[in-house]
């Protein structure tokens, strides 16, 4: 189908822009013709960067009537905020991940959406890939058998750091990446909704969460002013389907390379990519073979192709159709990282309120930069 491109302004112009800028070009369903940001001197050189039309104010651009579509590359805490400042200017949006720090944050985008007949969407969209588009054709198909349980480890040391001052010999805390112990920023926010969003392309959504979360920095006197969030889960994921999931997801240890995410069925089961990636090495292991057999992609989309899921939303809006990396998938992601937190803390099961549609697969055949309509 051929139509006009889609109107889009991004604003944020930290390191992620780098990519989503010209990764657009190469998609012809939309177009970046905006680059916003609190500094109008960066997203003017921005935008002169990567051959972008406009670079202005974040209120130059929510004023702008050609835009439709709004890619929100803030920080984290920032994300719901301009999210639904974006939508009160009658935007649809796109958030990077998270959805939003907050619950209350991610319902009224969700609310202001439904309200006004507009759209959001979040990223990540990296379930797009080819890698994963595969695994989820064997889990549809029954080639595992009936999926039983799951495993998600994400281990990515990343820890305050004890150093001493040469101006007065006196010890003193210099943290490494300090906004990282903050709440909203640490791995559940930041590298989480990877693996939930794989995990819910291949499995669906999730009912109920439990976990044992520790602080294990905030425990130190040394650091417990800073640190006063969770950097080490132990969760467990009860999806609607019926399957058990475990999830490790820690910032505290040094990993030894368990597998990210693996699939077990009652006929086999599969070892998946790192979910930041589009594409990389499947495995399959059946109950006739001792080895894991390697798997090839049977799709596109292998390479860093963020974007694609600003693209598919462009073209299920015009279209009339679900697009794939929607708001309530972004909102359930976000349910469950709290639900983490809570279950620790309270020590009890979190049965969720929210659920999402699980993202359909893409149809075989498709070329990369392109979308089905």
């Amino acid at each position: 189908m051929s139509y006009t491109p889609t109107k889009v302004g991004i604003i944020g112009c930290g390191k992620i822009s780098e990519t989503y800028a010209p990764n657009a070009k190469r998609f012809g369903v939309f177009d970046i013709v905006a680059i916003a940001d609190s500094r109008v001197e960066a997203a003017q050189a921005r935008a002169e960067e990567y051959g972008v039309p406009k670079g202005c104010s974040v209120e130059e651009l929510l004023a702008d009537p050609e835009i439709e579509i709004v890619i929100n590359l803030t920080p984290h805490a920032a994300h719901g905020p301009v999210g639904i400042s974006a939508l009160e200017a009658g935007k649809s949006v796109y958030n990077e991940k998270p959805f939003a720090v907050y619950r209350e944050e991610g319902q009224r985008m969700l609310d202001l959406a439904e309200e006004k007949g507009i759209h959001v969407g979040c990223a990540p969209d990296t379930f797009f890939g080819g890698a994963w588009q595969t695994a989820r054709k064997l889990i549809d198909e029954g080639v595992i058998g009936e999926p039983v349980a799951a495993s998600a480890c994400l281990m990515a040391y990343n820890a305050p750091r004890l150093q001493t001052s040469q101006a007065d010999s006196s010890d003193y805390v210099n943290f490494y990446q300090t906004d990282f112990f903050t709440f909203g920023v640490t791995w559940s926010f930041d590298r989480g909704p990877y693996y939930l969003n794989a995990l819910i392309h291949l499995l669906g959504p999730v009912r109920r969460v439990t976990c044992s979360a520790k602080n294990t920095w905030g425990e130190k006197e040394m650091f417990e002013e800073i640190v006063k969030t969770p950097t080490h889960f132990a969760g467990v994921l009860d999806f609607q389907s019926g399957v058990v999931g475990t999830f490790l997801m820690t910032s505290d240890v040094h990993s030894t390379g368990l597998p990210h995410i693996e699939v077990y069925g009652t006929e086999g089961s599969i070892r998946c990519i790192d979910p930041n990636n589009f594409g990389g090495q499947l495995y399959l292991r059946k109950p006739d073979g001792r080895d894991l057999i390697e798997v090839e992609s049977q799709y596109g989309y292998n390479q860093n192709s963020r974007g694609v899921g600003v693209a598919d939303m462009a073209v299920g809006i015009r279209n009339g159709r679900p697009y794939r990396a929607s708001g309530e998938m972004g909102y359930h992601v976000i349910d469950i990282v709290h639900a983490l937190h809570e279950a620790s803390a309270e020590n009890r099961h979190i049965e969720l309120a929210s659920t999402c549609p699980q993202p359909s697969p893409l149809p075989l055949g498709l070329e990369d930069w392109t979308i089905d309509d």
